[in-house]
């Protein structure tokens, strides 16, 4: 699934924003990231979306995309009506098609929840151990198929991850490395001393992000072994590039984002050079290998 244009329209503190999307890596520079990411998870029809301020709506609010996705070009708007947001759809031809989109974007909470990163989300570390005491498994929230996991091949698949787990790098230059604990619990620790590791924001950033990489990989086992071949939606990545030293070494993660194999959408303040620069660089890299 792709965003091939976005337009917003007197959304939230947004007079405006229009703009030409590709295929794979864009990164958006802009101070208005949360009215962006908030009109983009609305237009995918996010079950993980966080309720809209009223105050954002006007009468001339407007949001407005053109989504490919199943060989069809969508045509998705969304304006006030009554005090909320209300979406329609058109498909190539120019007949409604908001349900046939609604049942084409009906993914699972979790699986809703895992085509964004916020680096503000301090849940992450936790999710694996929620996924582990929780009574049913979130494979069953919701989907628009019927094909389901049971609680017991969940959870023996869970362990079996959490148990398999492989420490990995956060910051080299201090040996920091992240692992999971039997409960499904990521933490960082240094092997060479005892202690508990206290993280710069630029290594909070990238050990938050490196926990999502880990449990959106655990989703995609999952839909594996659901036998599942869903539309994947656009990751949205957010509160994350602003936040890391240009120093910072951030190839494997970018390498690591490219796999999920999705269209990468990074919404970063106007504060951002060599980082911008590496994403860039790596993803087209990337791309030429796996055409290769």
């Amino acid at each position: 699934m792709i965003i091939r244009h976005i337009t917003i329209r007197d959304f939230g503190a947004v007079s405006l924003y229009d703009a030409a999307l590709v295929p794979e890596l864009n990164i958006i520079d802009s101070r208005y990231t949360q009215e962006i990411s908030t009109a983009i998870a609305f237009l995918l029809c996010s079950k993980a979306q966080q309720a809209i301020p009223p105050s954002w709506l006007h009468t001339t609010t407007r949001l407005a995309a053109e989504v490919l996705a199943e060989t069809c070009v969508y045509a998705v708007t969304a304006v006030p009506r009554d005090g909320r947001l209300t979406i329609s759809v058109t498909d190539n031809s120019g007949v409604d098609a908001t349900d046939d989109y609604r049942y084409v974007l009906c993914h699972c909470l979790e699986q809703d929840a895992l085509d964004a990163f916020d680096g503000q989300d301090k849940t992450l570390p936790l999710r694996l151990c929620w996924y582990r005491n929780c009574d049913d498994t979130p494979a069953d929230v919701s989907s628009r198929t019927e094909k389901r996991i049971d609680l017991k091949t969940f959870r023996a698949y869970l362990i079996a991850y959490i148990k398999s787990f492989q420490p990995e790098p956060i910051n080299c230059k201090k040996n920091y490395l992240t692992a999971i604990t039997p409960e499904g619990q990521f933490t960082v620790f240094d092997p060479g001393r005892f202690g508990d590791v206290r993280l710069s924001e630029t290594e909070e950033k990238l050990f938050l992000y490196i926990c999502f990489l880990n449990v959106a990989g655990f989703w995609a086992d999952i839909e594996k072994i659901r036998d599942l071949h869903h539309e994947k939606k656009p990751l949205v990545i957010w509160n994350f590039l602003e936040f890391l030293d240009e120093s910072t070494d951030i190839s494997a993660l970018v390498a690591r984002t490219v796999k999920l194999h999705q269209q990468i959408i990074i919404l970063t303040l106007p504060l951002i050079g060599e980082l911008k620069k590496e994403w860039s660089g790596q993803v087209c890299e990337d791309m030429l290998t796996d055409a290769l």
